[in-house]
């Protein structure tokens, strides 16, 4: 934890590899946070009504908050592993301003994420859940549920490709993948790897990294941790960590 983040939490847990940058602000009744997340400068959990009894922030491994985005969880936020919350993203649970006796709009109500969800520069509504393995265009304004597997983008949000994610890939697309993923780590980092037979792995000196099990087998060393941070960058994480030169899973 950056030493100007501030946090103002009644309950909290932080799970191993977390990271909360600078002037990030985590406030509210209860925060919980998996393995691994990153909540980047100015990111902001917690928002108008974090103190309520009913507000919450309960997170899987790999949550990735952009700089100066937001999740207010006054009603309760539940997000899975792997979601990208991008840069200005916001997530709403609280929403009103203008007194609701006269008929002006208010909306309290939780907000449930699935697994596998990116949101780049988007806003959630409150009430809504949004499926695992889901994409959001950019800018968009997400005001109702979204199936799994889903291509969505624009104000608001309307489901643009149905069971689109995970996408299935032909032996030769997966190669051009693999060539493509081997090709970016040789160029930004040097290190040389090796493709499998089959296209759905690849060997760095006496470790391979199995892509479709995400399973690495073999040594930890310098060269394999560059590779593993590399592919992270590519959004391919694996539940391995290293320790005195092995590749343990977590547990």
């Amino acid at each position: 934890m950056h030493k100007t983040a501030r946090l103002h939490v009644e309950e909290i847990e932080v799970g191993k590899g977390t990271v909360i940058n600078a002037h990030a602000l985590v406030v509210g009744t209860s925060v919980k946070l998996g393995r691994e997340c990153w909540i980047d400068e100015y990111a902001t959990i917690g928002g108008g009504s974090a103190f309520d009894p009913s507000a919450f922030l309960k997170a899987g491994d790999w949550l990735h908050m952009g700089n100066y985005s937001q999740v207010n969880i006054a009603r309760g936020v539940i997000v899975g592993h792997e979601v990208g919350i991008g840069i200005g993203t916001r997530i709403f649970t609280h929403g009103s301003y203008l007194s609701e006796w006269d008929g002006f709009p208010v909306a309290f109500n939780s907000v449930r994420i699935g697994d596998r969800v990116w949101l780049p520069n988007a806003q959630v509504n409150p009430g809504v859940s949004i499926g695992t393995n889901v994409v959001i265009g950019a800018g968009s304004l997400v005001t109702s549920d979204l199936p799994d597997g889903c291509l969505a983008a624009g104000i608001p949000a309307k489901v643009v490709r149905t069971n689109v994610y995970p996408m299935v890939h032909t032996i030769q697309q997966k190669k051009v993948l693999l060539e493509r993923l081997i090709k970016d780590i040789d160029d930004v980092t040097g290190v040389s790897v090796l493709p499998s037979d089959d296209f759905k792995s690849f060997q760095c000196a006496e470790t391979m990294f199995l892509l479709d099990q995400r399973v690495i087998v073999g040594p930890a060393t310098e060269d394999t941790e560059i590779v593993r941070n590399q592919l992270r960058r590519h959004g391919i994480r694996f539940r391995y960590e290293s320790l005195n030169g092995e590749y343990c899973q977590w547990s």
